[in-house]
């Protein structure tokens, strides 16, 4: 088998496994990669939607579009949202760079500003379908902006449009401002709501990482973060609505702060890094512990999952005898 052939398996992630899909192209130029599902599969992207990872022997690679943070006793690597440093084990990746459509439109010029605001027939839109465990400020600051003007709503969630939206992006497109709020707020969990409404040409009103100007101008959109309440929030919108001149600024300033793309956001960064690990020796590559308690932590952790009753007669055996 050649050097450059690698076999991965893809588990953890449904059926279609579309989040870890999403990060091969980084560097399938560089190898010849068959999927697998072989239990001794070289290495093994999995994701946060079960532990049949624990299953596979390969070199682990964590890969989450969810707010859930790497647990490196069963990894040996990750790409996830964390603002963690952990060697050459992990890799910051805001679900924003997989979305590469919507991402495009941060990376590429802004369009003329009079041809943008031509398409703009009405106030804000608001597309949300998920509202299960969904953080409460996504509702608060919707009714607060009712206050003001009717939000369009144009997923499942209140929806006033008559019925949920086929096209995101058009729908959105029509409208000067999109919400784009985050199910959770913790530094670097930046998913693609940000560059869908950047992609529907309008200015976004975000909620969601307070990290987020480190990497985007906040010149060019409304950070919720910036005020004390959603009523010193409501009152900037109403002001910026309500001057055609301010809004127009604010669609000519580029998303990037420098009009760069983040030397940390570049497919060269996600490209080095899993090279890293594929240009190892397959052996020297692992990172998990496998020693003594690493094995004993792996094997308590796959008794809970596939045999819990086990892992129950376990514990109390452990007790009986006076073990920790």
């Amino acid at each position: 088998m050649s050097p450059r052939t690698k076999r991965i398996a893809l588990v953890d992630a449904g059926k279609k496994a579309e989040i870890l899909r999403a990060v091969l192209p980084f560097i399938e130029d560089r190898y010849d990669i068959q999927i697998t599902q072989d239990k001794d599969a070289d290495y093994v992207f999995h994701s946060c939607f079960g532990n049949e990872v624990l299953k596979y022997s390969g070199i682990r690679i964590f890969v989450t579009g969810e707010y859930v943070t790497p647990n490196f006793n069963t990894s040996d690597y990750a790409l996830a949202f964390d603002h963690i440093d952990f060697g050459d084990r992990y890799c910051r990746l805001p679900l924003i760079k997989l979305y590469r459509d919507a991402y495009a439109a941060l990376c590429a010029p802004r369009p003329q500003v009079n041809g943008v605001c031509a398409q703009k027939t009405d106030f804000c839109a608001y597309v949300m379908s998920n509202t299960k465990n969904s953080a409460p400020e996504r509702e608060q600051l919707v009714d607060a902006l009712n206050a003001y003007k009717p939000v369009a709503m144009g997923g499942k969630w209140r929806n006033n449009v008559g019925g949920p939206v086929e096209d995101k992006i058009a729908f959105q497109s029509a409208y000067k401002f999109v919400l784009a709020i985050e199910n959770h707020s913790a530094p670097g969990y930046l998913t693609e709501k940000f560059a869908q409404a950047a992609q529907s040409n309008a200015v976004p009103i975000y909620w969601g990482d307070p990290t987020i100007t480190d990497y985007l101008n906040p010149k060019a959109f409304i950070n919720a973060h910036d005020f004390n309440s959603n009523d010193e929030l409501v009152e900037h919108i109403q002001k910026i609505d309500q001057d055609d001149q301010a809004y127009q600024a604010m669609l000519a300033e580029p998303w990037y702060p420098d009009q760069q793309e983040p030397e940390v956001w570049k497919d060269s960064t996600f490209a080095a890094f899993l090279s890293n690990i594929f240009d190892q020796p397959h052996k020297e590559a692992c990172r998990r512990n496998l020693s003594r308690w690493g094995i004993k932590t792996e094997k308590s952790l796959h008794r809970m999952y596939a045999h819990p009753l086990k892992q129950l007669g376990h514990n109390i055996r452990t007790r009986l005898r006076g073990k920790v």
